[in-house]
């Protein structure tokens, strides 16, 4: 036994010692983070402008360049800060005249957006985006995916234009948002130089609330931020983070490209920041981490009741088809949905999970077809769904209860609960496609 287990240690040694046999990733549990805050609906990417277009290009420095040649100057400027102060450009110009060029520039030019930000996008896991650029190519890679569905908001430094979010705003509803002014718009009002860059900061920063995004900073303190193709320098950066995060300077990632300095990454990994390089590798990352997730949960996700979805589908049996459609087809939207595929029973906790998962979600759809007229007087767990549904909906204020009813099926006048009667039905027949009901019912939502 002596041999046998001294062979054995030698084996465990080799195992453990030899770098070749086991690769130990240390970011996995960063990774796992990550990907789970995704799927719970938590991350908000933060988009720079190096992630706007093709060939690892910075659009801004694009459009420097551009304007720098246009003008003919000897000079090389990096910055628009540099361009406005070349003096070649001040014999020409007034300073404020750049704000002018760009608009010209993006009221004459459409920039496709790059594959990278394509691809992250398309996924649809991300409907609130935020962009540190004033260029419109984040809004208008978002607006091919969730059309007139998106929402434009932008912050231009003016206490009275600036765009803040409702208190409970669901950051779940496709929104850009500008964080720092948008082309288009008069001198100042965008960032471009280094003192427009100070003076939005500066604002963010602010105590003053009539300033300040407060409902909106208030919502990300709390957000897992992913930063992406934001180029900025190590103190610039630290006043951009700390203006989202403050007073919680919370966690998220940064993605770069170019080297950043050693001190701005131990800032943020001592503030639990994943820190990566190499922006598609991470984007990459994202996708196949999290497809691989989706389907390692596919089997089990139905099993247990979760809390805080955006949609519960309360259905009868017998609509068992049109309700695993309809899931899907929301599913697809980004939308978080609780839906049991199981036939569920009367079981006392299970009921109390599923109480607490439709006192949580944001809405409720409950199927009627002629399949609930037929079960009239039966018992039926979705009746009992329905009565704690009606419960939150008067605490709500709200639209909460969205009916969806088959077009046969004589809603007003059928044997349901009177209260669930009160609220406006969205009406379907089979024949319409499963698209053409989701959009009847994210019109509804968004509505709100």
């Amino acid at each position: 036994m002596e041999d046998l287990n001294d062979n054995m240690m030698d084996d465990l040694s080799d195992l453990i010692f030899d770098d070749e046999t086991i690769v130990i990733d240390k970011d996995e549990p960063l990774w796992d983070k990550l990907i789970q805050q995704i799927i719970d609906g938590n991350v908000i990417p933060v988009i720079g402008a190096d992630l706007l277009i093709d060939n690892r290009s910075n659009l801004h420095n694009f459009i420097i360049d551009y304007l720098a040649k246009g003008f003919h100057l000897t000079s090389v400027p990096k910055t628009f800060s540099e361009l406005v102060y070349d003096p070649d450009y001040i014999k020409k110009n007034r300073r404020d005249n750049v704000y002018y060029q760009v608009n010209q520039i993006f009221a004459h030019k459409i920039f496709l957006p790059s594959q990278r930000l394509q691809r992250l996008l398309s996924i649809r896991q991300f409907p609130f985006v935020i962009t540190t650029s004033f260029a419109p190519v984040v809004e208008q890679t978002m607006r091919t995916i969730w059309k007139d569905e998106l929402k434009v908001l932008r912050f231009n430094n003016n206490p009275a234009e600036n765009n803040d979010i409702k208190n409970g705003t669901d950051l779940r509803k496709p929104t850009i948002y500008y964080m720092f002014g948008k082309v288009g718009e008069g001198a100042h009002k965008y960032v471009l130089t280094d003192t427009d860059m100070l003076d939005f900061v500066s604002s963010w920063l602010s105590n003053d609330s009539r300033v300040r995004p407060k409902n909106l900073c208030s919502e990300l303190k709390d957000k897992y931020l992913l930063m992406l193709g934001n180029n900025y320098s190590n103190w610039l950066f630290r006043f951009i983070w700390y203006s989202m995060r403050k007073p919680n300077l919370g966690y998220g990632m940064l993605a770069y490209d170019n080297a950043l300095d050693e001190s701005l990454i131990h800032f943020l990994e001592r503030e639990e920041t994943f820190t990566r390089q190499n922006t598609s590798e991470v984007i990459d990352q994202i996708i196949t981490r999290l497809d691989k997730k989706l389907k390692e949960n596919e089997e089990t996700k139905f099993y247990k009741p979760e809390e805080n979805m955006d949609i519960f589908i309360s259905y009868s049996r017998s609509d068992s088809e049109i309700a695993e459609s309809l899931y899907k087809a929301l599913t697809e939207q980004g939308k978080r949905v609780w839906y049991d595929k199981n036939n569920l029973t009367d079981g006392g906790d299970f009921m109390d999970e599923i109480r607490k998962a439709i006192r949580t979600a944001k809405y409720f759809i409950p199927i009627l077809s002629q399949n609930i007229a037929k079960e009239k007087g039966e018992s039926h767990v979705y009746r009992n769904e329905w009565d704690q549904a009606i419960e939150v909906a008067i605490s709500m204020g709200r639209t909460y209860i969205i009916p969806l009813a088959e077009k046969d099926f004589d809603f007003y006048n059928a044997a349901i609960p009177e209260k669930l009667q009160r609220h406006n039905a969205l009406f379907f027949s089979r024949e319409e496609s499963m698209e053409t009901i989701v959009e009847k019912i994210t019109h509804k939502m968004n509505q709100d």
